[in-house]
């Protein structure tokens, strides 16, 4: 294999969207609209789970935003939040029925529902993912909801855990573009030679691990796997960028402070300090150039 098909096959997903999808980048009207709307399901999470004395946290990109922005970073389009697994455990309890004519909250494992973290989805509304434009569910807008969890001790046993977590979930991924191709990716690859080359690849490994697993299989395993039930002095959150990504000492995400978010008091981690250098580097504070900005896409979103 040459190095041009290296290049392309192992560029992320997120890459070739804001690269070749420029078309569907949200406008800055659509942005703002967006904005509310997610702005409104969080107050909605943070007021359920202020009643029902469950700890939350403003995660990720929505953190940096709290941090940086006191609000949503300019460009962003979504909102994480994060629990620890016994958090979460109250919070699935009663959300769904609290919420019934408003949100529905969808886990992993659920029917037609192929992520490794739930979601908070709201009703009566559209928002269609390109690599999701195959499929016919949940195609809301939604917030994510990453679970914090007890993580195996530095070794080899965590080590092989997180490969095998990391495996299978981009095994779940590429059986999806097998059996659920996207239009939208599809029309584009006719056109345009690197989103061919990137397609046509992930389908074929799709095609190998449909027949040696499928969706499901590769989806319980990491359900399985993002569960350790051993106390250690390390937490992690295997459900985001990868599983190793965000794991850091205990304390960091168990104490916990207020910042703002668009002139809403949201709960942070105290040390968010070191949890944000850890996802974004040390000089996350600075803006990036326009170059080095991740631009979000949508094929269809409607309020």
């Amino acid at each position: 294999m040459d190095a041009y098909h290296i290049e392309v096959y192992m560029i992320s997903s997120k890459k070739v969207y804001s690269t070749y999808f420029k078309e569907y980048v949200l406008d800055g009207k659509t942005l703002e609209q967006l904005h509310r709307e997610l702005l409104q399901i969080l107050v909605d999470i943070k007021e359920y789970c202020d009643e029902q004395n469950i700890d939350y946290m403003v995660g990720g990109g929505t953190l940096l935003g709290t941090v940086r922005h006191k609000g949503f970073i300019p460009w962003d389009d979504d909102i994480d939040i994060m629990m620890t697994r016994e958090n979460y455990i109250k919070f699935s309890k009663g959300f769904s029925e609290y919420f019934s004519d408003k949100y529905l909250l969808v886990e992993p494992l659920s029917p037609g529902y192929y992520c490794k973290m739930p979601k908070i989805y709201k009703k009566n509304t559209t928002y269609i993912e390109i690599s999701n434009a195959g499929l016919d569910s949940y195609n809301m807008l939604f917030v994510d909801v990453f679970i914090l969890e007890n993580v195996p001790s530095p070794g080899i046993k965590r080590t092989i855990r997180a490969k095998i977590y990391d495996i299978a979930y981009k095994g779940a991924s590429v059986c999806v573009d097998y059996l659920y191709p996207s239009p939208v990716i599809e029309n584009k690859a006719v056109a345009n030679k690197e989103v061919a080359e990137y397609y046509k690849f992930r389908r074929k490994l799709g095609k190998l691990f449909t027949i040696f697993g499928g969706i499901k299989f590769y989806l319980k395993i990491c359900e399985k796997l993002a569960k350790y039930n051993h106390s250690t002095n390390w937490i992690g959150c295997p459900s985001g960028i990868s599983y190793e990504r965000e794991i850091l000492p205990s304390h960091v995400y168990q104490e916990i402070e207020e910042g703002e978010f668009c002139g809403v008091k949201v709960k942070i981690p105290k040390q968010y300090d070191i949890y944000l250098k850890n996802l974004y580097g040390n000089d996350y504070m600075q803006i990036p150039p326009l170059e080095k900005r991740e631009y979000h896409v949508a094929y269809k979103i409607e309020f």
